[in-house]
């Protein structure tokens, strides 16, 4: 491995597959998993469309303001926040598509495996859903903001999560499937195997692991205070980043495969590859690392 950043590491060693590097540093990373692209947004409102082999297909500098980014697994159409409130769908070339602005504070974006939905939450506790073409479908008043949110690959619907409140299961019109409270706070959320494991980045209670239904299932006790996480498609592998600047590589059981201590250059973003043989890594220098496993 030749990036300093992967040294002081332990555990079945990845190769590195490329590093890159954007000095204005890394707002959001997401790659489509059937696509095999990886989109990624800087605080400049810099865009650029990789391969997985770290070729630059396609950039663009107009995303001025921009806050998160997700990207389709047909890579075809993504979305991205600029600003506090506006919301911005493009195509695979980057070119808007549509734009709009709402009232409050856009907290989180989530698009639908082959883009043909959009869901956003706001600061006010309202969650919308809107086709590609910008049909507004739904609209939600929730009991807390909905921190983060991910729709499933196998079934019409979105899993949310709220600080300090709710886990919850909605379908395409905003009906809630069901509603389960969280007693812990939640810094990220990765849903895994259509909907079968659903991932909580707990902070001081580890990585917490609910099923389709939200009944807990336990949690991944590790070496540190989980912050990010961030799961294969396939019942694989689960990536997981810590404030002391860790990130650990575990199987579905929670046994740790790899980790490694970046802390000369602290991870910002991770995002794992649809088979768990890939990892993403941007650091807060800018740089992008993607390793990979046999």
């Amino acid at each position: 491995m030749a990036s300093p950043l992967l040294h002081n590491s332990h555990g079945s060693r990845p190769t590195e597959v490329f590093e890159d590097f954007f000095p204005d540093g890394v707002v959001a990373i997401d790659f489509a998993q059937e696509a095999r692209t990886l989109l990624i947004g800087t605080q400049s409102g810099h865009v650029c469309l990789m391969n997985q082999n770290g070729d630059r297909l396609v950039e663009d500098r107009g995303f001025a303001g921009l806050r998160k980014l997700v990207w389709s697994d047909s890579g075809d159409i993504g979305a991205a926040v600029l600003g506090e409130n506006r919301l911005l769908c493009f195509d695979a070339r980057l070119k808007p598509l549509w734009d709009a602005s709402i009232t409050g504070r856009i907290i989180s974006i989530a698009i639908a495996p082959y883009g043909s939905h959009i869901a956003f939450s706001s600061d006010s506790a309202r969650l919308h859903i809107v086709t590609a073409d910008r049909k507004e479908i739904a609209k939600v008043e929730t009991r807390r903001a909905m921190e983060h949110l991910t729709f499933l690959t196998e079934a019409p619907e979105l899993i949310g999560a709220a600080e300090f409140g709710q886990l919850c299961r909605f379908d395409l019109a905003g009906k809630e499937i069901w509603n389960e409270r969280l007693m812990n706070n939640a810094g990220d959320m990765s849903v895994s195997e259509g909907g079968k494991r659903i991932f909580l980045a707990a902070f001081n209670h580890g990585v917490q692991v609910y099923d389709r239904k939200g009944i807990q299932l336990g949690s991944f006790a590790i070496d540190g205070i989980p912050g990010r996480v961030s799961a294969s498609a396939t019942k694989d592998r689960v990536a997981v980043m810590t404030l002391e600047n860790r990130i650990f590589w575990l199987n579905f059981e929670g046994t740790i495969q790899w980790a490694v201590d970046i802390s000369q250059d602290p991870p910002a973003h991770i995002c794992t590859g649809p088979l768990g043989d890939r990892l993403f890594i941007a650091t807060q220098s800018g740089c992008v690392l993607h390793v990979a496993w046999p």
